[in-house]
Formats: C-alpha cells, structure tokens, sequence
C-alpha cells in the first residue's frame, strides 16, 4: 500500500492487485505537472469497500479483475457502497463491449492498461470528478424544488416507494401528510409574489424542524407541501405530529416587514390501510386535505366516506359544465322590503340549478364547485344578464323601475373583463345602471386594482353592497375608502336574535356603524316577528328573509309588487312560516 499527499491534493482511492500495474499509477500521477494528488492504493476489493467507508475520496480507480472479486459485479458494488462516487475503471481488457457496458453501468471511463500516459490519466480522472459533480448537480435540480431546496413531487413519490417497500419487512405503517396554505393566494395578490415565496420558504424550514431526518419533507408546487412519516408504530403518533405541526404553523410569520398568520389543511393516509401505493396514499391524504379545509384548517384523518364525497364532486363538475348550455340553471327573486314604506326596494336574484339527473342541487354545493373550477366567469355573466332582463321585461309590463341585487363573486371580481362585460350587458338589455346592486364580500376589499375597480363601477352609477358583513376578516378602512353603500348584516347573526346576546351585541353594532358612517343597512334572514321587532328597534327598517317571502319565480313576484308589507294581514305568519309572497 502507498500513499502521496502533497498540498491540498484530489483523494484517489486504487484498487489494484497488480503491484508494478499500481507502481507505474504512482509515478504518472508524480509526474504531473498540474493538480496534487494523494493516492491510497489497496490490493483487495474487500479492502476497498472497508476505506471507502471510513476515508473521504474524491475518485476510484477500480481494475475490475480482483482476487475477490470480478467482472461488472465490482464496479455495481462500489456504486452500491458510495453511490455518487465517480469511478474510472483501469483494465488489462481491451474488450469493447466490456467498455461500453462499464460505462452504461455508470462507469465515468474506462481506460486500458498498457494505453495510458500521465496526461490522459489525469485528464480522466479531473473529468470524472467534474462529471460526477455536473451529473449530482443535474439530478439534484431534476429532484429537489428549486425555491425552499425541499424534495419536489418526483423524488417524494420515489421516497415514498421505497418506504412502502421496507415497512412490511419490520411490521411498520407509513403515513402521508398532504397539506396546504389557506388563501396564500391573497399573500401573493396582496403583497407580492416575493413575499408570498418568502413565506414558502419559512413555511419549509419550519416543518423540517418538526420531523426526524429519516422522514421527508417535499413541496409538490404552488402553496402545497407533502410529508412521509416512516417506521410508525400506532396511528396516534401521526395525529400528535399532525397537531404539532398545525400548532407551528399557526404561530406568526415574520416576513419582509409583516407579521403574516398562516392556516394550514393538513390531510393524513396511512398505508396500509388507506392505500398500498404512492399514488393511492397520496389522493386520499389530498381528499383528507380538503376536507380539513371545509372544516376551517387543522388536520383530518383519511376516511373512506371521503371517496364518495370526492366521486359526487366529480359528477357536479362534470355536470355543471353542461347545465348553462342544456338550460338547467335558472333564477328565483326574493323580495328586499322597507319597513317604514311597506314596499318592496329591491329584489335579489339567486341562482339555481335543476339538473335532470341529480334533481335540484344546493347551491352551497355547486356555487362552490363553480368557484372553483372557474365555471363561475360564464355561469356568472349569466346571471347578470338573466337578471337585467327579467328588470327589464318587469319595467316593460308596466312594473315601476326596482333595483336588481346581484352576487358578484371573488373570482368574478378579478377577471380582467368584469367591467367590459357589466357595461356590455348594461348596453344590451337598456336597464339603467341605477337599477343594478352589486353585492360583495369583505374579502374582496383587499388590493391594489379594488378601489380602481369600484369606482368605475361607481362611476356607471351601480350601487355597492358589502353581503355577509361581519363574517370577513378584513380591515374596516376600506369602508371609508371605497363607494359602498350598503352593509347586508349576515343572516348567521340574525338567525341567533333574540336568543344569542352575541349576536344580538354583533347586529347592534354593525346597524351603529353603518348609520355613523350614512350607510344603509339591511338584515338577511329573516324569519320571525321577533327579530323583526329587535331590528326595527336598531332603526333598522330593510330586511330580507322567508318571513316576507321565499325566493320566488317572476310571475309570482308580480303577485307582491303591489304588496304592502305593513298591514298585520301580510306580517302575519302562515302555518309553515312564511308570508303570502
């Protein structure tokens, strides 16, 4: 055995039994004229295995004819023991095939004895080295998400692999946490996507601090990051790590300046149970995900049930895709009254859905699958139409002119055509923008475009409510800076009235605040004598709800435009708890 070190010098490992073979590799690599080498020579493959494990080598040079060992078999075993070690293979064959297999085998070159001089031994091995580290490089890039460094989808589906593999050998489970952050989208949209990739950065540090090493922390694109939890003994360990990691994740984020609070969904498989593959392990921890989401973050275990939810789904998009072509949606008009007038102010156009397989759908069910798939943009842009019409065919019948409120919503308000397609349809149908109510959400109020946005709608003369005031999670300021003109109190809040003190303490307040800033105010859900008699104590004298009437189709409509809603025979209820209209 021999050993060089001059300098700071390249670490060669030679494994080669022949002693002149080995002598003439140490006087080539002392001739060199440019690098330092410190060459390690052993005569035994099982020698080489044994410092491979205990030194630090930057290249091999591996005879592949051994006293213990021999052919390709050598060159696979060294790879097995240090797999991103760059190997050079010196042999006495000069066998073509042998070399071409060598190197589909991974070999970084094959070089023959009795062929090589100083120059292309050394050109050999510093190209070995920097292929190698070119060839890592590569993979890791192809393997790893180039933002937080994390494993990305490819490597933790193979991860994921080989964990399945090895965890029936000692009688082990695997659990799979798939997890996502609730509206990272408004991070991005409201303080840019530099910040919003700041907190994907912070969000991966932080859940690799909550993990073992032998685990895996992956982001699999956008806002959505995966964990596999190996060698777990009772399920009852993946939900303590679960709720630690929500636990984390809920405490604050410091990020460029701002203090950013993140709610995180995270859905839990566990194999073998909840799937015996990647991929089945994966889509049930996703449908588990959501349906954390539904409940409002934390975590959820993977339930079988949740297939038939996820299958039901599936049939509404499938379905809702076609219903605004085959005509199956439709509109009912609920009637908005004026207490102090007795007559109906407006009508709110609400949208729904009788499909001929699956019978009148929910529209908490399909408004949300619309939302989410985009169909909201057309299915929207429908409705206001639909609905414009109807104002006008009602003017045309002689009906004096009322305001038609129609639901906007989050994606609605951010396409770039919203404002072309109000104005289109404002043109085509005639009905003067007077007559049309926009109702929004708090959530809306956020962004840079906002303001712009409402005050050219403003500028048409359309009217502004905030729907579902009281439910967001906004900054107020937004009612003095932007032209709203109406708060709609949430009907969770009326619901609770007179029981509830809260509610009662909620819906005292937003009425307060709406007259001291001169905005109108009405009450949706309203359904008894009671909470009309507490809100109309507030001064609050519009209301909405099926104590007046259930939504409604037009011809019935007609029927309560003549109405006056403050005679005792119209208040009152009837049986089933609702009025004449």
């Amino acid at each position: 055995m021999h050993e060089q070190s001059i300098g700071t010098p390249i670490h060669i490992l030679l494994v080669e039994d022949n002693p002149g073979d080995a002598r003439l590799v140490l006087e080539m690599l002392a001739e060199a004229r440019t690098g330092n080498f410190a060459l390690t020579h052993v005569d035994l493959f099982a020698e080489a295995l044994k410092r491979l494990g205990e030194q630090h080598f930057d290249v091999v040079l591996l005879d592949l004819t051994l006293p213990d060992s021999h052919g390709l078999d050598t060159l696979t075993q060294v790879q097995t023991a240090v797999p991103h070690m760059p190997i050079v293979v010196l042999s006495g064959l000069h066998d073509e095939e042998l070399a071409l297999q060598a190197v589909q085998c991974r070999a970084q070159d094959y070089l023959i004895k009795g062929q090589v001089d100083t120059r292309l031994l050394v050109h050999s091995l510093r190209y070995a080295i920097e292929r190698k580290r070119s060839e890592e490089r590569l993979h890791h890039m192809a393997t790893h998400d180039v933002l937080t460094n994390l494993p990305n989808r490819l490597l933790f589906m193979d991860r994921l692999s080989q964990a399945l593999v090895q965890a029936p050998r000692h009688n082990r489970m695997v659990a799979v946490l798939f997890m996502d952050l609730d509206r990272f989208k408004r991070v991005n949209d409201t303080l840019g996507h530099a910040v919003g990739d700041l907190l994907l950065t912070a969000m991966a540090d932080r859940l690799s601090t909550h993990v073992r090493e032998s685990d895996t922390v992956a982001r699999l694109g956008g806002d959505e990051f995966a964990l596999i939890l190996g060698d777990v003994a009772d399920p009852t360990d993946v939900a303590r790590v679960a709720q630690k990691i929500n636990n984390s994740i809920f405490e604050s984020f410091e990020i460029a300046g701002y203090d950013l609070n993140v709610i995180t969904s995270i859905g839990v498989s566990i194999f073998p149970n909840d799937g015996e593959t990647p991929e089945a392990l994966l889509k049930n921890a996703d449908l588990a995900m959501y349906r954390a989401k539904e409940q409002g973050g934390g975590y959820q275990l993977y339930s079988p049930k949740m297939n038939d939810k996820a299958s039901h789904r599936l049939e509404l998009e499938n379905r809702l895709c076609h219903a605004l072509d085959r005509e199956e949606l439709f509109l009912r008009y609920q009637p908005q009254i004026d207490l102090l007038t007795g007559k109906i102010i407006a009508v709110e156009a609400l949208l729904r859905w009788q499909s001929p397989d699956l019978g009148l759908v929910s529209p908490s069910e399909f408004i949300t699958v619309a939302e989410e798939t985009g169909l909201i943009i057309p299915i929207g842009a429908w409705v206001l139409r639909a609905a414009c019409e109807q104002n006008m065919a009602w003017q045309a019948a002689g009906f004096p002119p009322i305001r038609m409120a129609v639901n906007l919503s989050a994606r609605q308000f951010r396409q770039q055509q919203l404002l072309s397609t109000i104005n289109q349809v404002l043109s085509e149908t005639g009905l003067d923008p007077n007559c049309l109510e926009l109702e929004l959400t708090e959530s809306m109020m956020q962004g840079t475009e906002t303001s712009d946005i409402l005050h050219e709608l403003e500028n048409t003369g359309i009217h502004l409510v905030i729907d579902d005031f009281g439910m967001g999670y906004s900054s107020l300021s937004y009612l003095k800076r932007f032209p709203v003109t109406k708060l709609k109190i949430d009907q969770s809040f009326v619901q609770g009235i007179p029981d509830d003190a809260d509610d009662m303490a909620i819906t005292t307040a937003i009425v307060a605040m709406a007259h001291s800033l001169k905005l109108q105010v009405i009450a949706e859900g309203v359904e008894t004598m009671r909470q009309l008699e507490f809100l109309r104590s507030l001064k609050c004298t519009e209301m909405q709800g099926y104590y007046f009437s259930m939504p409604l189709p037009p011809s019935e409509i007609e029927q309560c435009f003549a109405q006056d809603y403050t005679t005792p025979s119209v208040v009152s209820i009837n049986g089933n708890g609702f009025s004449k209209c």
